[in-house]
């Protein structure tokens, strides 16, 4: 019959494995044709081995504590820094140079025309349907609907912030309908990359 290795593959089990080992070699060594030496020298490789995974498990303890102690305190102080920077930007000595000088100016966002893409979120709400959507860094976004029984996507709005209600009333003789939209984000007037997928609401 084959056996699974006998040394465990985890570090705790490895532990346990080591103490027992340890221990019971005493035991069971002179039985086994061990001289006292050789049963010490065992013994010495178990606890050699117990103590580095102790050094180790205690080091990692410690690491995670310090990694705590190390994000609190750039949380805390940032906390600090940019209230401080958001004056300075205003102050009437500030520039350009010296916010790149600082390097208190983020990098510049280049959005990709040809792919960026955002996702909608649809909900029901009492004056009609709420639409959600990520700008992705672009400027707006033209939304397109399609309602009870219309075959084609139309034009809705354009927004300049990614939320709005469409408060249309269910066209006539629909007491419910079901809504398609979907959104074409806006970049200086000019749609640019590719429509989000539909999504469907009925209300």
């Amino acid at each position: 019959m084959e056996h699974k290795p006998y040394f465990p593959t985890n570090i705790a089990g490895q532990r346990l494995w080591l103490v027992n080992y340890k221990g019971l070699i005493l035991v069971h060594g002179a039985a086994l044709g061990l001289t006292p030496l050789q049963i010490t020298a065992l013994q010495n490789a178990c606890q050699a081995m117990i103590d580095k995974i102790d050094e180790a498990d205690a080091a990692l303890t410690a690491g995670v504590a310090k990694v705590a102690e190390r994000d609190n305190t750039v949380k805390t102080q940032m906390a600090v820094l940019r209230p401080a920077i958001v004056s300075m930007k205003k102050n009437s000595g500030y520039s350009t140079t010296i916010g790149e000088a600082l390097d208190i100016i983020g990098s510049e966002i280049i959005v990709d025309t040809l792919t960026v893409k955002t996702k909608i979120k649809l909900a029901a709400v009492p004056t009609g349907v709420d639409i959600k959507f990520g700008l992705e860094y672009c400027e707006g976004g033209n939304i397109y609907s399609k309602r009870g029984n219309e075959t084609a996507f139309t034009y809705f709005k354009h927004v300049t912030h990614p939320h709005s209600i469409d408060t249309r009333p269910n066209l006539a003789g629909n007491a419910a309908e079901q809504r398609q939209y979907y959104v074409v984000l806006v970049i200086n007037d000019l749609e640019v990359g590719i429509a989000s997928a539909p999504e469907t609401i009925n209300i």
